[in-house]
């Protein structure tokens, strides 16, 4: 029925089969959406459970000044705003817009609840998604806590660093979705590099960032 699901984070460790199985007695719907559509408001309830199928959607903050922040970009088949289906604020903490034209499965509460109950391993599935959110997020609010462009770059390089082989970290993302990730322009972090790679700190090139100074990175966090 739906190919991708099964390599789903919620479905993992059951085949194509059971997963297809398992929606047969519930009731659902398949919602296409546009590139630039605004699927939810910041403070909207969170009544129904979505897993993306196809394109990709971006979670963003926006403060009083009209100034947005990039929270997380979701690619599928992962399920959308997972921690905030319960609880006593179920509601989504930022606007939810499409990056490109896709497609979401949309279950009622009630009927993923019944999910759960049907299958324990789904359970634990979403035990870990939402425990994994739970992580994510503070780490998020730690790095928003930094100040400086020197310290977001050395955060993220150090969290990275357990990808990476012999001080090389691969970088699957432009300078200019780095910049949005930071909150900066992308001018400012092109300086914030430079100066870095001029001190012998990095060497930053199109698909990898070379570490030449730990101990600079670890100063630059206070550590």
């Amino acid at each position: 029925m739906f190919q991708n699901l099964v390599n789903s984070p919620l479905f993992k460790g059951l085949s194509a089969e059971e997963v297809d199985g398992l929606f047969l007695p519930l009731k659902y719907q398949v919602k296409h959406f546009r590139s630039g559509e605004m699927l939810a408001q910041a403070g909207e309830e969170v009544d129904k459970a979505m897993l993306l199928l196809e394109g990709r959607l971006q979670g963003e903050m926006v403060d009083f000044a009209g100034n947005s922040l990039k929270i997380e970009e979701m690619d599928p088949p992962q399920m959308v705003a997972a921690a905030f289906l319960f609880g006593p604020a179920s509601t989504f903490p930022v606007f939810l817009s499409a990056k490109s034209d896709g497609k979401i499965l949309i279950l009622p509460k009630k009927e993923f609840t019944t999910m759960l109950c049907l299958e324990p391993r789904v359970m634990v599935n979403y035990l870990n998604i939402v425990s994994g959110k739970a992580q994510f997020l503070t780490g998020k609010i730690t790095f928003l806590s930094l100040k400086t462009i020197r310290e977001k770059v050395a955060y993220y390089l150090m969290q990275r660093m357990r990808n990476g082989e012999n001080g090389v970290v691969s970088m699957d993302v432009t300078q200019t979705s780095l910049a949005d990730l930071f909150g900066v322009t992308r001018p400012s972090l092109t300086r914030t590099i430079l100066d870095m790679e001029k001190q012998g700190i990095l060497a930053w090139s199109r698909d990898s960032v070379t570490i030449l100074s730990y101990n600079t990175l670890n100063e630059i966090l206070g550590r």
